[in-house]
């Protein structure tokens, strides 16, 4: 693997080869700071009018997931995409996922919120300063970008904290668009999820 890629992990897609991180060989995507993070999920975004179609999962081939992605803009322009998926055998199995698409072609997962998959997660950079409790779930969870797991080589979302802030897919959806910015002009909420 190129040596620049050991900077980066499982949160980018490398621009030239337009590979998960791992077989990366262009060059290294900038490291967002902690305000540059905040600012692009706080920034506003307008879902389109049939964003509740358009996030109707759908089975993934080869794979237990039903999944759906939709690209989104904010009023400045940038471009977002959720991601939505749900394991087709255990409900609660869940990611919903804002992407941050640079103008390089290079992709951020800012957060990602999570449901009780059936594995522990590790807060790897904690782990490794020695930090306590850094071991969580299996729990609903909220994974959110941060500065320093960039900085040290790990996914850029790869730190998450425990949430009660839904209980169930439906509920993911709706408190992921309340807390990343998203306009909706619909009165229909995730009812249709």
């Amino acid at each position: 693997m190129d040596s620049s890629c050991l900077l980066i992990r499982e949160g980018l897609r490398c621009p030239s080869t337009e590979k998960a991180v791992g077989g990366c060989k262009g060059k290294v995507p900038r490291i967002l700071t902690e305000g540059e993070i905040q600012d692009l999920i706080d920034e506003q975004k307008t879902l389109p009018p049939d964003w509740h179609n358009a996030l109707r999962l759908k089975p993934k081939r080869s794979s237990q997931y039903d999944e759906r992605e939709i690209p989104v803009h904010s009023v400045s322009g940038e471009l977002f995409r959720i991601i939505a998926r749900r394991n087709r055998q255990n409900q609660l199995d869940f990611s919903v996922i804002l992407v941050f698409e640079d103008t390089d072609g290079s992709e951020y997962r800012l957060v990602r919120y999570n449901g009780k998959h059936p594995s522990r997660h590790s807060n790897k950079w904690e782990k490794d300063q020695g930090r306590e409790a850094w071991r969580i779930g299996p729990d609903f969870h909220m994974h959110r970008a941060t500065e320093r797991y960039q900085k040290d080589g790990y996914a850029i979302d790869g730190y998450a904290e425990v949430t009660d802030a839904y209980c169930d897919f439906g509920s993911a959806v709706e408190a992921f668009l309340a807390a990343t910015g998203f306009r909706r002009d619909d009165p229909l909420q995730g009812r249709l999820l």
